[in-house]
This record gives C-alpha cells, structure tokens and sequence, in this order.
C-alpha cells in the first residue's frame, strides 16, 4: 500500500512536526522555519555566497531568494558585494540576526527531544545513524543509479538547471566594492551572482 510507503511517511513526519512548529517560530519570533533554515546556514557559514546558499536549503532557488530579501529587509543579513567580481554578493548575519537565533535556537532542540520522545536512547541512536546513512546515499551514489535507472530523472534536473543569468542592469555593475547596496524594484538575490 503506498500511503505506507517509507517516502510517504517521511513526508507525513515532516508535514505533522513543521506545521506546529512553523507557527510557533512565526508567533515567537516573526519567521517561519524555513527562514530560521536559511539565517542558521549563514550564521554558520559567514560570507557564503547566494548560489551556495542556495544549494545547501534544498529550496528552489526563488524561495531562497525571496527568504534572503526578507532577512535583508528585517536587518537579519546583509550582503555585501564581491570587492573583485561585482557579479557575486557575501551574506552576514547581523549582530540582530545573530540575537534572534540565539533565541530560537532552544526551541529547536526542545522540539526536536519532543519528537523524539516516542523513541528509546538505544533507537534514538540508531534513527540518527540510519538518517546519517540515508543523507550520505542520497547525496552521493544515489543520482548515479537514478541516472542510470531512469535517465529521464537527471535529464529534467539538468533542464531547470540550465538557466541563463540575466544581465546585469548598467548601474548594478558601477556599484563594485559597495558594501551594500538595494536592488532594483523586482530583482532578486540570485539575479545578480554569477554561476
């Protein structure tokens, strides 16, 4: 039966503890997780560029884009401009964004120990280690034999992948070496970094 299926209930899992969880996170703090995803990831990482944060968030990289403009507009991040190639921006997080998931960063693990609660020290352990192995799998030798098992698979991939970067607007380009700089009305993050 496919609603047993092990991706089916991993979704489920993901449906049933991010839904609490996101609007807890939004009347706490004014984000949603995803956000809080996105500003750990910087936090994590100072001066990670838009493409590499993009790829890390396992969101397509408009959702990504429009969370890193929200935490630029709250003044959680700031991007700063490549000093060498005005085409790639740095993100920061800011002494408020750094504050912020300070705050949050214990609801998370006491979310986390509830959802886990159901499950024995011993099973704790092994779930972690299962996860681990699946992340390796899946990030690794999986979309070899995806390939090769379903060549369709990788050709859409490769499709959506294949995008063109818009040129740069004329007065993006005289901004090299700004610290900071507003786009233009309808830009986004990723409108602006080089692939």
């Amino acid at each position: 039966m496919l609603t047993q299926s092990f991706t089916y209930q991993l979704a489920s899992i993901v449906e049933d503890a991010i839904g609490p969880a996101a609007r807890l996170f939004e009347q706490r703090f004014g984000l949603d997780v995803r956000a809080l995803r996105v500003l750990r990831l910087i936090d994590d990482q100072p001066d990670i560029t838009f493409t590499s944060l993009a790829g890390q968030t396992k969101f397509d990289r408009g959702a990504t884009s429009r969370i890193v403009w929200q935490l630029i507009k709250a003044g959680l991040i700031r991007r700063e401009i490549d000093a060498h190639d005005a085409r790639q921006f740095h993100l920061r997080v800011t002494a408020k964004g750094r504050r912020l998931r300070h705050d949050a960063d214990p609801l998370s693990l006491e979310l986390e120990a509830l959802i886990l609660s159901a499950l024995s020290e011993t099973e704790r352990e092994q779930f972690r280690a299962m996860l681990g192995k699946l992340t390796a799998w899946l990030s690794g030798q999986f979309a070899d034999e995806l390939a090769q098992r379903y060549p369709e698979a990788l050709a859409e991939k490769q499709r959506g992948a294949v995008k063109e970067t818009p040129p740069l607007p004329r007065r993006r380009r005289q901004m090299k070496g700004a610290s900071h700089a507003e786009p233009p009305a309808g830009a986004e993050p990723g409108d602006d970094e080089g692939r």
